[in-house]
């Protein structure tokens, strides 16, 4: 194992010349899984074996193993770290994320390259709450970045990824100096190959690939990555602007037939989403109907209150896009990076209609 020291307040300097030693290990309180998570995949870094197993998100179903080369995740690490320009030494990173995905593994494997020193703490929807020191980067999830808004001072450069922005969030992060990117990505593309700079000069509308990725679309329009001598074929619907970059539009997992008019969701939300109060999440779906086959409706997290989205939106052609109705949901069902699980949501919801 390489020289790493970790203190009692979980930073974890990987320029030290001292050892993480397995009594440190052994030393962890069990009830930490996030901690033990991270010392877990650090041995399992450092030990002789080419690939890791990792576990998949479950964006769109039950999550699974897959195994990922090392060589290809230090060189996926590496197509980051220098198009942020973060390869000098005494980089101070922050890790909020669940170390059982790809984007925390990520996170640790440029910390270790490149000798970074980062401050670990547990994932939650406030990680910065009580940060009062300033750090180069973080990766976080959408709903991270949205109460931390008041902290965010303290970062420099911000990677969001895990879901989609909404156009609220981005207004937001309009007037902030720190530098923030939208990422597209997956565990099997071993995070994100793509990102989109969102605020500042230079912002884009677009995502751009990086060199060594090729992209193209299948009859579907949905995307189709070539990376690190493998294929990927997805069921994200895109429109490509050129060979490296392109817009995402939406999943087509979730494409709703409705009268025979196929209907995006993502794009429904984003003409919406200024007009749902901001603290609340929402999504667009269908229930069965008699008429349609399926009836477009409108989620909404929380209590039921009294709520009606402008008539003027849904003029002209955009009447095929109107929610039929507006289901109100306790809590969203969610996975471990913050992705509402829209499907169990749906389910749930049908069988309290039906009862």
């Amino acid at each position: 194992m390489e020289n790493i020291l970790i203190n009692e307040n979980m930073w974890i300097d990987f320029s030290s010349k001292k050892t993480l030693t397995d009594s440190y290990y052994n030393s962890c309180k069990k009830d930490f899984h996030w901690r033990n998570a991270i010392f877990s995949f650090l041995k399992k870094w450092y030990d002789n074996e080419s690939v890791l197993s990792v576990s998949t998100s479950g964006t769109t179903g039950s999550p699974k193993i897959i195994f990922l080369k090392k060589k290809h995740m230090f060189e996926r690490a590496i197509k980051t770290v220098e198009f942020l320009k973060l390869e000098k030494r005494g980089i101070r990173g922050l890790l909020c994320l669940s170390p059982d995905f790809i984007a925390a593994k990520m996170f640790l494997v440029r910390a270790i390259i490149f000798k970074w020193k980062i401050y670990c703490v547990p994932p939650s929807s406030n990680p910065l709450i009580n940060i009062k020191e300033c750090f180069d980067i973080i990766s976080m999830v959408p709903m991270q970045v949205f109460f931390s808004l008041k902290y965010l001072e303290y970062i420099k450069i911000i990677l969001i990824g895990g879901c989609s922005i909404s156009n609220f969030l981005e207004k937001k992060l309009q007037n902030i100096s720190t530098i923030c990117y939208e990422t597209y990505g997956m565990t099997e593309t071993l995070g994100h190959i793509a990102l989109r700079k969102i605020n500042g000069s230079n912002k884009l509308t677009f995502y751009k690939s990086f060199q060594d990725i090729h992209l193209s679309v299948d009859e579907r329009n949905c995307l189709k990555i070539y990376s690190m001598d493998s294929f990927i074929q997805t069921n994200d619907i895109v429109h490509m602007i050129s060979s490296d970059t392109f817009y995402w539009i939406g999943r087509y997992d979730n494409v709703i037939n409705s009268g025979g008019i196929k209907i995006i969701p993502e794009l429904i939300e984003k003409n919406i989403s200024s007009f749902i109060p901001f603290h609340k999440r929402f999504f667009i779906s269908s229930i069965p109907d008699k008429i349609f086959g399926e009836k477009i409706v409108l989620i909404i997290e929380g209590d039921p209150f009294p709520f009606k989205l402008p008539e003027v939106i849904f003029n002209g052609k955009n009447k095929f896009y109107k929610p039929k109705n507006i289901f109100f949901f306790p809590h969203f069902i969610e996975n471990s990076l913050g992705k509402v699980r829209r499907k169990e949501i749906m389910k749930k919801l049908i069988q309290k209609i039906k009862t």
